[in-house]
């Protein structure tokens, strides 16, 4: 379903990261990452533009906003795995993010992404 697509994870907690791995590999698409702060994610983007992310918004140095934005900016896909809420930069932003839930429904997940 995902057959071929880059998917930048970004997951500060190891398991949840680990989980959604083994799901996106499972739907056929390649992992970069996944990473767990903003500093290491937008080093990672500097290398290597991915198709589509998965971002959640709570992460060790901060909310994902500033990644977020690097990823809109270069018209990356965004889907959000929280179970919070978006930050006030990311509703604010022209391009409203498509959020999944936490805990995370694997079927769910793969849809959207393909969705994307």
């Amino acid at each position: 379903m995902l057959f071929n697509q880059r998917v930048l994870i970004v997951e500060d907690e190891t398991l949840i990261a680990m989980e959604l791995a083994d799901i996106v590999e499972g739907a056929g698409a390649r992992v970069i990452g996944p990473v767990r702060s903003n500093r290491d994610a937008i080093r990672l983007i500097g290398r290597e533009i991915p198709d589509l992310a998965v971002l959640d918004i709570n992460l060790a140095d901060g909310d994902a906003s500033p990644i977020f934005e690097a990823l809109t900016a270069a018209q990356v896909p965004v889907l959000i795995c929280t179970a919070g809420i978006l930050p006030p930069r990311m509703r604010r932003s022209g391009s409203q993010p498509l959020v999944q839930r936490k805990p995370v429904d694997a079927g769910r997940l793969v849809a959207a992404l393909a969705g994307l």
